[in-house]
C-alpha cells in the first residue's frame, strides 16, 4: 500500500485541510481588518495613538485566533503522522511477556519470609 495513502495518514491529512482553509480565513480577515483600520485613520474616526490596545484587540478578535488554530491543527496533523499518538493493540499484544504461574524465585521468596518469621 502507498505510504501516502495509509490509514493513519488519514486524519493527519484532515488536520492539514482544515488548517488551510484556516489559515486562507485568517489571511483573508486580515486584509480586511488593515482595510478597516486605515480607512479609519484615513477619515480621522481613529487615531492610532493610545488606542494601540484596542487595534491589536480588534486583529486578535478577528483573525488572530484563526492563525493559532490553524497552527494547533498543522501540529496535531504532524503528531499523528509521525505515529506518537496512535496505538497499534496487534504490536501491544505481541509485546506483552506472560509470567508463568509457578515462578521459582515467587517459591524462594516465600520461603525466606517463612525463614525470617520464625
Amino acid at each position: 500500500m502507498n505510504k501516502v495513502l495509509n490509514k493513519k495518514n488519514i486524519p493527519s491529512f484532515v488536520f492539514y485541510a482544515i488548517s488551510l482553509l484556516l489559515a486562507i480565513y485568517a489571511i483573508w480577515a486580515y486584509t480586511h481588518c488593515a482595510d478597516i483600520i486605515s480607512q479609519a485613520k484615513a477619515v480621522g474616526q481613529l487615531a492610532a495613538s493610545g488606542n494601540e490596545y484596542d487595534i491589536m484587540s480588534f486583529y486578535m478578535g478577528n483573525c488572530g485566533q484563526y492563525f493559532i488554530y490553524s497552527l494547533l491543527l498543522t501540529a496535531t496533523g504532524l503528531l499523528m503522522q509521525r505515529g506518537q499518538y496512535t496505538h497499534n493493540n496487534a504490536e501491544s499484544e505481541r509485546n506483552i511477556e506472560y509470567a508463568p504461574k509457578n515462578n521459582k524465585n515467587d517459591d524462594e521468596l516465600e520461603e525466606w519470609f517463612s525463614e525470617t518469621k520464625t
